[in-house]
């Protein structure tokens, strides 16, 4: 209960701060992530998942503006059996979040760069191995803290698209040897993910 608080509360900060601006846009995105988990041993991007969602986005000036986002996104890790490439073990790992990006944005021509906070909430684990699901393992921490940072390019008027990086900077669960250190916590999220996005209302012309 006390992550939704923070999530309206930080959404009803976001809009009434563009509200005194007097511009705000809000949108749609709906595409892919791919990610991989750092610290399982299972290396590379291989992990499909659903990323979408809906935005507000508030002009703060000629070429910047800021955005508020709450999707749901798909994270985890994959490993097929590949003897050939001395693969022999399958791992499979899917944590669905609800996350709030926060996001700064910077506009030059068709081209939008952007950086910001990420808080994410665990809503779903599923987790598998050669022996079927695992269960009673080490837990997931139920929320995320991440770092965002990404490109989007107008496709066309209102219909755009965007590559994002994300990178969580606290640990989702402990090490399964139990080590922690301050640069190195425990497992963390690694995401590249694509989008294509619809903003509502007139588009300002180029």
């Amino acid at each position: 209960m006390r992550k939704l608080i923070l999530i309206a509360v930080i959404f009803l900060f976001f809009v009434t701060g563009i509200k005194a601006q007097q511009r705000f846009k809000v949108g749609l995105k709906a595409g892919l992530s791919t990610s991989q988990v750092a610290g399982d041993t299972y290396s590379g991007y291989h992990k499909a998942g659903f990323d979408g969602g809906g935005f507000v986005t508030g002009k703060l000036s000629e070429k910047w503006s800021a955005q508020f986002e709450i999707i749901y996104i798909q994270k985890g890790s994959k490993q097929n059996q590949n003897p050939e490439k001395g693969m022999f073990n399958f791992y499979f790992l899917q944590l669905d979040y609800i996350e709030v990006p926060v996001l700064f944005q910077f506009h030059q021509k068709k081209f939008t760069f952007e950086a910001g906070p990420g808080f994410g909430y665990l809503v779903k684990e599923r987790e598998y191995n050669d022996y079927g699901e695992i269960t009673g393992a080490r837990p997931f921490f139920k929320t995320e803290a991440s770092f965002n940072l990404g490109i989007s390019y107008k496709i066309y008027k209102n219909l755009g698209m965007n590559w994002r990086y994300c990178n969580s900077f606290l640990a989702i669960r402990k090490h399964a040897s139990g080590a922690s250190t301050w640069y190195n916590p425990g497992q963390i999220n690694n995401v590249l993910a694509f989008t294509l996005t619809y903003q509502f209302g007139n588009n300002e012309s180029e």
